[in-house]
């Protein structure tokens, strides 16, 4: 498949295996009252947003993988989540493992996770002159979830945070890696993370990573009882994109998302859900802790967003839901709201140059 390209341009917007420390908790990010504006003193290096999967809910899709998107600058790549299809995806946006610096997990849903250790697991047994990862990769995410106390699966731990998640991801692929390292060429796949367990305050943007090219803020988002969720975004100074992550309506978000350049924002069509006869508790679950697309136009007015792009779609089967149904239900929200910039529906493999 050939990758879209949708350009993004200031004058047209408003127009239309090393070995390294394995599993690290670092303290928790400064908080800042608000996210601060671009750093043009930062040097432009060509910052390219691709969505390589834009599917939301677990369902697996033909036509949709799973959630998941890059964000390249210059040479460096950055994830934010790793759904279905992640790694493939990944390779076919055309980028390359030894690129990959960072991972970003907004929240812990199996959705936004399910591809994240096979990308430290399937570098790990593999012998030269393939491409492994380009030394430690850092990766954050929230830490044990602070609403879920109780269920079936480990309830000694019902909701680990990412550090027990890697961990625990790792053990369950314990007899591929030994085998591979008896044979003298695999190497532990968690010696390539580092990793960080986010603990921001409700309220509050904190620094996650701030470097002389990228700057990552963050705050929580609503997401219903898998809390802490988190919203990023990221500034350089080719320009600004925040990724909401599943959220229902935030003003943390929409201050976050303030004046940015491209807001990837997550979208379900409340109504159909109603509509098909899905159990209540699916209807009430898609209604409380996402944002329907008659809200987007809102948020993005709210925010100033230079550019809107939907993504993490439901339903995301384009043969219940077209993509011409999601295309006017943006379009209506645009209008509703006075939006006047550019609000598309996203399709993976979508690549869209921040300049």
């Amino acid at each position: 498949m050939t990758p879209r390209t949708t350009p993004l341009s200031r004058r047209g917007l408003l127009a239309g295996g090393a070995a390294a420390t394995a599993l690290v908790v670092t303290p928790q990010a400064t908080a800042a009252p608000r996210a601060e504006p671009r750093d043009k003193s930062r040097p432009g290096k060509g910052t390219v947003v691709h969505l390589l999967g834009t599917a939301g809910g677990p369902p697996p899709y033909g036509e949709r993988m799973g959630i998941a998107s890059a964000v390249t600058v210059g040479t460096d790549t950055y994830l934010v989540d790793c759904g279905r299809g992640a790694v493939t995806q990944y390779l076919r946006a055309g980028l390359s493992m030894p690129s990959l610096k960072g991972i970003f997990l907004t929240h812990l849903h199996a959705d936004h996770i399910v591809d994240y250790f096979d990308f430290p697991l399937l570098c790990a047994g593999v012998m030269p002159p393939q491409p492994g990862l380009g030394g430690t990769v850092r990766v954050w995410g929230p830490g044990p979830s602070d609403t879920v106390t109780a269920g079936p699966v480990t309830p000694e731990q019902p909701a680990p945070g990412i550090v027990e998640t890697t961990r625990r991801a790792n053990a369950a692929f314990a007899a591929s890696t030994n085998a591979f390292v008896a044979e003298g060429f695999g190497i532990d796949p968690v010696s390539m993370f580092d990793v960080t367990e986010l603990a921001a305050r409700p309220g509050t943007v904190v620094t996650v990573l701030d470097t002389p090219a990228l700057k990552v803020t963050a705050t929580r988002v609503p997401h219903g009882n898998m809390s802490p969720a988190y919203a990023y975004r990221f500034d350089t100074a080719d320009g600004s994109v925040v990724f909401s992550g599943d959220t229902s309506r935030s003003d943390d978000l929409i201050t976050l998302a303030r004046d940015c350049d491209l807001l990837v924002h997550e979208a379900v069509d409340a109504a159909w859900f109603e509509e098909t006869g899905l159990p209540a508790t699916v209807v009430e679950h898609m209604r409380e802790v996402h944002t329907d697309i008659a809200e987007v136009g809102g948020i993005a007015a709210a925010a100033g967003a230079r550019q809107v792009v939907l993504s993490h779609l439901a339903p995301a089967d384009p043969t219940q839901f077209p993509d011409r149904e999601w295309a006017a239900a943006a379009r209506a929200s645009a209008r509703a709201a006075g939006y006047r910039g550019r609000l598309t529906v996203g399709h993976d493999l979508m690549r869209i140059p921040l300049t």
